[in-house]
């Protein structure tokens, strides 16, 4: 089974995976795309196969590789990848994404890994290449930045911020999570810990039962899950929830 990344390569090429083997794009046409070994420079490896345009299959086999397999290499590629892709796309700590990304790594991988200050110095610098704005560390900010109250198509998502104080809480849902909650009597909830910003304690999730379907449809940030926390998250949600 082929894989295509993004961001595996130093210049950020799109880069296939197959059977072990790494290619980079070499060349395409209106048809197909022809890719050649990620070590066609480094080892003089010629090897090269041929997908689809549209849906990458394989239509020409690799052909004959002079190279061998160096897992250590693919999983430190593997390691960059997931750092990168974490860094860009999530608010966690550089801490959180680091412990996540060592996870499964062997101990020759681990061995060959830059220290952890060089990785959350990289973890920074992308970052700030691509204008990340920053998880607060106060929890009496200001607002909610623009960028992060909207869902990827530019849907309203944050729906309510008690503001500051010791007992804050973020309350995010769309407009269809919110007429499928009015639509079910069945509920479940969960809270985990492990994946919220440093200033609060869980993120807590209501899910509705809809057609024999289990579906999140209320994410709330809570500082505290004491009784008084959880009465006021539902004054909150019923202010959106006509009776």
């Amino acid at each position: 089974m082929t894989t295509i990344s993004n961001n595996g390569t130093t210049k950020q090429k799109p880069r296939l995976d197959l059977n072990g083997y790494s290619y980079i794009m070499d060349r395409s046409t209106s048809e197909n795309t022809c890719w050649r070994c990620i070590k066609s420079h480094s080892h003089f490896c010629h090897s090269r196969l041929h997908t689809c345009i549209i849906t990458y299959n394989v239509i020409k086999s690799p052909t004959p590789h002079t190279c061998s397999i160096d897992g250590t290499t693919r999983e430190l590629r593997k390691f960059d990848e997931e750092i990168t892709f974490r860094s860009l796309n999530t608010q966690e700590t550089p801490h959180i994404i680091i412990t996540h990304c060592y996870k499964g790594l062997s101990d020759p991988a681990l061995a060959r890994l830059p220290t952890r200050d060089n990785i959350k110095r990289r973890i920074k610098t992308l970052r700030q290449e691509k204008d990340i704005i920053q998880a607060p560390n106060d929890l009496n900010f200001p607002v909610v930045p623009v960028q992060l109250t909207k869902t990827f198509r530019q849907n309203q998502f944050l729906r309510c911020d008690t503001g500051s104080g010791e007992d804050r809480i973020l309350i995010f849902f769309t407009d269809e999570q919110i007429n499928i909650l009015q639509k079910t009597q069945d509920f479940l909830v969960d809270g985990t810990f492990k994946v919220v910003p440093e200033i609060f304690y869980q993120l807590y999730i209501i899910y509705s039962v809809y057609r024999n379907h289990v579906i999140p449809v209320i994410y709330a940030l809570l500082r505290r899950k004491g009784a008084e926390t959880y009465k006021r998250l539902i004054t909150e949600i019923l202010k959106f929830t006509p009776c």
